[in-house]
């Protein structure tokens, strides 16, 4: 069995720095900015390479890696 992970982030924690939209090696996330703000979106789960460094990266601890 092929084991699948991606990104999720709690919004009730971003506060919308964008450094895991930064730091990604593999363009997993897109950034969005609406009235409430900027927010990274993860838009390319598929393509992360689990190197963790966005959740190295954020302040709030807003992201983790899941296994499906």
């Amino acid at each position: 069995m092929v084991r699948i992970v991606h990104p999720r982030i709690d919004y009730d924690k971003c506060v919308g720095l964008l450094e895991c939209y930064g730091v990604c090696p593999a363009d997993v996330f897109d950034a969005e900015e609406s009235i409430e703000g900027k927010r990274a979106l993860v838009a390319r789960s598929g393509d992360c390479i689990e190197c963790e460094q966005y959740v190295q990266v954020c302040p709030t601890n807003a992201i983790e890696l899941v296994e499906d």
